[in-house]
């Protein structure tokens, strides 16, 4: 052997020891805390043949290789860059499926995608997922164009696919009507985003690095002096505790004592997707339906599957897969025999919800169809949806949804449709655009609303017609209530609603939302061993009713008339201001929206924005008037560090700190070091 040969020899075995030296601490050292408190039912399968291992290995440290030579390639662009990254994830899923959650640890870490032990807990948990997806992808198709456009944002654009024309099984009937009011009311109780958070504890640092606070992280709590306090009732950065879960529930009866029903659009499960097991998801979730049935009582509550309430969060396949669909059957099971039981769906719904996603549908009453989907199918962080991408609905979920809808156009009901996400925001393109169709088919007569959840807000969205050439009170057809939280994450106060509806018509007559400031009170109301007080906050037809034309008191608010609503903010400011307050649910560290900015422009544009595509068009509009929002970019010249608990701390801190082995410091610094940093992901959306 020569000389250059044995030094290559060299720098390659060199190379491969810390490679593989870096990956065992990662498994050892970085391991999330708090995990022992549910034991996961997955577990890592690892090759029995040493020789095999040592292959894997190999494999393992040449992903690293590629990854580094595909950021030193000055001839490709970001998207050639991403595309060719997916073609070695699946290369490596198909040769060494065992290896991927440990090689996504490091690659996470390394490229700083996310703190340390949320990369470690996020790809131990995502990790099986992906590798049976990118087994399965095709990376030089559609699958991953659209696995590059939605996982690293900025690598490709966002691919605008425009779904086929639906063959609906009949024409739309000429001069559809909305039926006329029946002068009868019931009242309709909705409530969303709980987010208990069991591991809550009083006094801990509730302004904290994590992205929940509010608990007891152990080694990874902030440094240094706890600066707030969390108090009892809850905190703007913090997942529901207990005490204000039960204070919400124990208040329902009081501000809706003669419910008809109630709707839950979603989202049982805190926010600690990384440190989450099946096993905590399924307690979650069995713990939180029993409270609501013993608070609620002898009341039908209809449930809608939320982002946060699958294993690992965000993902659900579709039922088209049989494989992978025989995941996630536990989960669907679990749910579904728990609503049966509670007597909130009867047995032939819940075998439904079993086999479709834990999608079902009822009559809550005569005359009235609930159809719920889970908007898991079209959301962009699900990634099973970055497979069948060539298809237009390849969950089928859209087809049932049609069928169901003709069904109840042929009974002559009327139709109520919930779910935990409007198709507005992180969703596929072309799902919003056949909701926005299907809708557009069947309002406003079938129709009588659309009822959803996830964003924490307060707030209503007008849809359009899609043939229609500009908005109008005549083009608006429908109207999707957006519930307000549970959970006072994002510093918005937790509130609840409830809706007066015709008792025929199923169509909404008025809106009531109830609030209780935790943002302002929740430290008084502690320090002077005081209850939460719910009251009023604000009626639709309160606030958004005309001055000079008001509704007649049978009349409902129809599309038009929140249509009208929006076409008044614009040129009334006090309106507008007083549904910003709204949509914050009355807290004061809601974030302003000045006169005459992009914000106000996005705001009022986007009431109205009922596809994906529209909502877009409105962030480009208003960046086109008054300039993009300024976001932090990585400095070139910076050196990489690691970020942990809010301060930043180099490579040597973290090895002396975790125990790594001693003497190999200085070049496990180099395998941190990025090369080029070209792709600049955004951290909130991997």
């Amino acid at each position: 052997m020569s000389g250059s040969q044995s030094r290559r020899a060299a720098s390659f075995a060199a190379r491969l020891f810390l490679a593989l030296t870096f990956l065992s601490c990662l498994l050892t050292a970085s391991a999330v805390p708090l995990t022992s408190l549910r034991p996961s039912r997955e577990k890592r399968q690892s090759p029995e043949d040493p020789t095999l291992h040592r292959a894997h290995l190999y494999l393992a440290d040449k992903v690293f290789s590629d990854i580094e030579d595909l950021l030193d390639l000055p001839d490709l662009d970001s998207c050639q860059m991403c595309r060719q990254g997916m073609r070695v994830a699946k290369a490596f899923s198909l040769q060494a499926p065992e290896m991927v959650p440990a090689v996504l640890r490091v690659l996470c870490a390394k490229y700083s995608i996310r703190r340390l032990d949320a990369c470690a807990g996020l790809m131990e948990r995502l990790g099986p997922q992906l590798v049976g997806i990118f087994s399965e992808m095709d990376v030089d198709g559609s699958d991953g164009y659209y696995a590059c456009a939605y996982s690293f944002p900025g690598s490709c654009p966002v691919p605008l696919h425009q779904p086929k024309p639906i063959e609906f099984p009949k024409p739309k009937p000429a001069n559809a009507q909305q039926p006329a009011p029946s002068g009868e009311t019931i009242q309709v109780l909705h409530f969303s985003d709980w987010h208990l958070d069991p591991l809550y504890k009083t006094g801990t640092e509730a302004k904290c690095s994590h992205n929940i606070c509010c608990r007891n992280y152990g080694r990874w709590n902030d440094p240094g002096p706890i600066k707030k306090p969390a108090s009892k009732w809850g905190d703007g950065k913090c997942d529901t505790p207990i005490a204000l879960g039960l204070s919400a529930l124990e208040a329902i009866p009081r501000l809706v004592p003669n419910a008809s029903f109630g709707i839950f659009t979603g989202d049982i499960v805190s926010h600690d997707s990384w440190m989450i097991t099946e096993q905590y998801v399924s307690d979650e979730e069995t713990r939180s339906y029993e409270l609501f049935k013993k608070h609620l009582q002898d009341m039908k509550l209809y449930v809608a599957m939320g982002n946060h309430d699958s294993y690992p969060s965000d993902q659900a396949p579709g039922r088209m897969r049989p494989d992978s669909y025989i995941t996630h059957k536990w989960l669907y099971d679990h749910v579904a025999g728990i609503w049966e039981k509670n007597n909130w769906i009867t047995t032939v719904e819940a075998e439904y919800a079993r086999s479709h996603n834990a999608m079902f549908m009822t009559r809550p009453m005569p005359g009235l169809k609930l159809i719920t989907l889970n908007t898991d199918l079209y959301y962009v962080r699900n990634f099973y949806t970055m497979l069948d991408t060539e298809q237009d609905d390849p969950s089928g979920m859209f087809h049932d949804m049609i069928l169901e809808l003709q069904d109840s156009e042929d009974r002559n009901e009327r139709v109520w449709i919930m779910g935990h996400m409007a198709p507005i925001i992180r969703s596929l393109p072309r799902s919003s655009i056949l909701f926005q169709r299907i809708v557009a088919r069947y309002s406003p007569h079938v129709i009588a609303g659309i009822f959803t959840g996830h964003f924490h807000q307060d707030k209503f969205i007008v849809v359009h017609d899609p043939d229609a050439e500009e908005k109008s009170e005549q083009s608006a057809i429908n109207v999707i209530y957006q519930g307000p939280s549970i959970t006072p994450l994002d510093r918005a106060n937790p509130a609840i609603r409830w809706y007066d509806v015709d008792a025929k018509t199923f169509s909404v007559l008025n809106t009531h939302t109830a609030i209780a400031d935790i943002i302002s009170e929740s430290a008084y109301w502690e320090a002077n061993d005081m209850e939460p007080e719910w009251k009023l906050e604000y009626t639709a037809r309160g606030t958004y009713d005309h001055p000079y034309r008001p509704l007649a008191p049978e009349e409902p608010l129809s599309p038009a008339f929140w249509h009208n609503a929006v076409e008044r903010m614009k040129g009334d400011r006090d309106l507008f201001e007083t549904y910003l307050q709204y949509e914050g649910k009355s807290s004061e560290e809601t974030m302003p929206c000045h006169k005459a900015t992009g914000c106000e422009h996005e705001s009022l544009c986007q009431m109205q924005a009922s596809t994906v595509i529209q909502h877009d068009t409105c962030t480009s509009e208003a960046e086109a008037l008054h300039g993009k929002k300024k976001k932090k970019k990585p400095s070139k010249k910076e050196p990489f560090g690691v970020t942990r608990a809010g301060r930043e701390i180099n490579v040597q801190d973290y090895d002396d700190q975790r125990g790594f082995i001693e003497g190999v410091s200085e070049e496990r610094r180099e395998l941190w070091m990025p090369v080029k940093r070209r792709l600049e992901f955004v951290k909130e959306d991997l």
